[in-house]
């Protein structure tokens, strides 16, 4: 009796603190002495927790591998981009061109244990690796939490974002799952069958390395950022931006501030002795807003304008000039001639400099669609194409296309229509 109680009391405070985790965004040194209080229990405790629980603790760690493991499988340029961060924050820039393939390992290794976990399959090995793993998981967030080399380490891709310290604090409670697994790993029943067993690892891994493949070569079969086809860009119904403007009384030196349309006018004296000082604006919108911006040649953000127009805008992004195909620029050429002939907006955008943009243009005789210039990580977060397309009307994203899957303009405006 005395056992079970301290199995089930273990994975109840266990799940609570994966709950307050959510309410903990900073340092709490409280919360880390319960966290690691946790820890030290369950490695004391790891062989004496009832089966069940001891079950329960394998199948809820194997899910949650599982689970980040999909999350960055269906978009590996997504982790790859956030494995560069680190390698740039590192200062081994040398390894960037290794991330991609990383990323698919990676991935594909935290799936796999999560999987092979669950399925019982190899788990005293498969327990080993998984505490290697968190081993590396929890000794780089510590470092993230403490230091910030990056703003966010991805560890559930775009599914999930939480702060360093939140990523940390969840790293502690997997880590009371993970020893208990390992400490009572040779208790796991396994299968029988070597051929059963191989074959089960096999399609676990491979499977998933094919289901990366697909996601690279395509877009995302699940998109969870802003710019997924659908999301608002900006707000169906925005309210009124308030300008507020600050004067001076040149005899008392006060300074008021008024909203815009709240002026005194009525009071003429008050008026005269009224001389502006400042101006500021205050958008209620600026929450709904999914943009970034898209500056022309003056460095005028004319995203809002863009995004929101009422007729179809079709948009290419290219956020690296250097690894573009470029077989691909006659299509680019048909297709702006094709939709300016019929009136529709095409513009691109761009995170070169203008002049590498327009070197690139005349040595590959690209037409000169009107381009805007907006940060590369914020066009890599549009869509995980370079190039890509992405169609736009009224402030929401209709359509994303990848460059392996670019619609022929005719087929693509009768589907529009």
């Amino acid at each position: 009796m005395k056992t079970k109680i301290i199995s089930w009391l273990f994975l109840a405070v266990s799940i609570a603190c994966a709950y307050a985790i959510s309410f903990i965004e900073d340092y709490s040194l409280i919360f880390l002495i319960v966290l690691l209080a946790n820890f030290g229990f369950a490695s004391f405790y790891a062989k004496k927790l009832d089966k069940t629980v001891l079950n329960v603790s394998r199948l809820l760690l194997g899910a949650l591998f599982v689970y980040s493991g999909t999350v960055k499988g269906v978009d590996p340029l997504g982790t790859q981009f956030r494995i560069e961060d680190y390698f740039y924050a590192y200062g081994t820039e040398w390894a960037v061109p290794f991330a991609l393939f990383l990323s698919v390992v990676l991935n594909a290794a935290e799936f796999a244990l999560g999987a092979l976990l669950i399925l019982r399959i190899k788990t005293n090995w498969v327990s080993v690796l998984t505490t290697l793993m968190m081993l590396l998981f929890t000794i780089t967030t510590l470092y993230d939490a403490l230091y910030s080399p990056v703003p966010d380490c991805g560890c559930f891709g775009d599914a999930l974002i939480i702060t360093n310290w939140q990523t940390f604090y969840k790293n502690l409670v997997i880590n009371a799952f993970v020893i208990v697994v390992l400490l009572r790993r040779s208790t796991f029943s396994e299968y029988r069958s070597k051929a059963l067993e191989y074959s089960g690892i096999f399609l676990v891994v491979f499977g998933f390395v094919f289901f990366e493949y697909y996601n690279i070569k395509n877009l995302p079969t699940i998109d969870f950022r802003s710019w997924k086809v659908g999301n608002r860009l900006v707000p169906e119904n925005p309210q009124p931006v308030k300008y507020f403007l600050t004067y001076k009384n040149i005899k008392t030196g006060e300074e008021t501030e008024y909203l815009s349309n709240e002026l005194p006018w009525q009071d003429s004296v008050l008026m005269s002795n009224l001389k502006w000082a400042s101006s500021r604006e205050e958008d209620p919108n600026i929450n709904e807003m999914n943009t970034f911006p898209m500056l022309d040649e003056n460095g005028e953000d004319l995203s809002k304008q863009i995004v929101s127009d009422s007729n179809y805008t079709f948009i290419f992004v290219i956020y690296k000039l250097e690894k573009v195909n470029t077989e691909l620029v006659p299509y680019i050429n048909d297709f702006y001639e094709s939709a300016t002939a019929l009136n529709y907006n095409v513009v691109m955008l761009s995170s070169d400099l203008p002049s590498e943009y327009n070197t690139f243009c005349e040595e590959n005789n690209m037409v000169a669609i009107p381009t805007y210039n907006s940060d590369d990580t914020a066009l890599k977060a549009a869509i995980r194409s370079n190039p890509g397309l992405i169609i736009v009307r009224n402030g929401a994203v209709i359509k994303k296309y990848h460059q392996s899957k670019f619609p022929e303009f005719n087929e693509l405006i009768k589907e529009l229509k």
